[in-house]
């Protein structure tokens, strides 16, 4: 292979390809951990609504009754006897516990750790907040950029997935600055997790509970909550591992060659053949060099041609293709 310089441009080329490549074409066990979470949370949430909300909710808010106060409810607030909500506050009575707020909405992080593989197929990264939050970078121009374009995508991810109550509850969650380009919602989108309630705060519809599993059922929903957020942050925590350890090798590397022994996928691009690592790059840690010939067996090819090989290191610039 014809030896090829690098410069600042190459070097942002290779760096962009190679996030695309951790994110999107190889299978960790991290990814397996959040679908496993993402499956938890929904089977919970379910669990939850079904056998505690409703049946608490409709003992405490009868429907009869609330369909009479519909009737001559208005919007106003003085003339508003009933709103709907999908957050409620409980009481144990079992034991001297404080009450407990349990909502139902979602906020963006929830969002996005639900939805990550269909955003990610959409071609954004869904880790970006966690990633602005765990390196505590200040909110920039391309930050903004990258929540404007997801907004776009944030309902059809869950309308086309048969959950279009997600996206209801998202829109409730009040995610300022994620929703620029998301379209309204209407009481029917949120299906069964909406229940209406007399008018007032959610505080001051605080409901006593007298069982102990119902309680234990709904500490279990925001456990779930929880794990669905953790895996999430682990899942970027490995990736974002991987993508700053090939980063410092591209920064380091003079020529193509130098990063060659680290990074085998696209297959025509470079070659991890080489055993012979760390000569030129002698400050790279062996950490970095054993995570990324780990990551290495993990690659996945694209159904499609592979799309990226350096080819041309010509005049005008460093091209990537075919």
């Amino acid at each position: 292979m014809e030896k090829i310089r690098l410069n600042a441009n190459k070097r942002q080329l290779l760096k962009k390809e190679w996030q695309h490549t951790v994110y999107n074409n190889m299978p960790m066990q991290v990814e397996e951990d959040l679908k496993s979470a993402q499956q938890e949370y929904r089977e919970v949430r379910d669990m939850a609504w079904d056998n505690v909300i409703t049946p608490q909710v409709e003992k405490n808010f009868p429907m009869a009754d609330m369909k009479v106060l519909q009737r001559y409810s208005s919007s106003s607030g003085y003339n508003r006897f009933t709103d709907t909500d999908s957050c409620f506050y409980f009481k144990p009575q079992f034991a001297d516990m404080s009450e407990q707020q349990f909502s139902f909405t979602m906020d963006i992080d929830e969002y996005l750790a639900l939805y990550h593989q269909d955003l990610q197929s959409r071609g954004h990264q869904a880790t970006i907040k966690v990633e602005y939050d765990e390196t505590q970078r200040q909110d920039n121009p391309h930050f903004h950029k990258l929540k404007s374009d997801m907004s776009h995508d944030m309902k059809s991810v869950a309308t086309s997935n048969g959950h279009g109550e997600d996206y209801a509850l998202f829109m409730e969650g009040r995610n300022y600055g994620w929703t620029e380009h998301c379209s309204s919602y209407h009481d029917d989108d949120f299906g069964k997790y909406r229940k209406v309630v007399v008018h007032g705060s959610c505080h001051s519809r605080c409901m006593m509970l007298e069982s102990e599993t119902d309680w234990l059922m709904l500490k279990q929903f925001e456990k779930a909550k929880s794990g669905l957020l953790n895996a999430h942050r682990e899942l970027w925590k490995t990736k974002y591992e991987l993508i700053t350890d090939m980063a410092s090798i591209i920064d380091q590397a003079k020529f193509l060659g130098d990063i060659e022994q680290y990074w085998t996928n696209v297959r025509e691009c470079v070659n991890f053949e080489n055993s012979d690592i760390g000569k030129e790059l002698s400050i790279v840690s062996e950490q970095t060099k054993t995570r990324l010939s780990q990551a290495m067996n993990n690659i996945k090819l694209d159904d499609k041609e592979p799309t990226i090989a350096v080819v041309n290191a010509s005049a005008s610039g460093f091209s990537l293709v075919n």
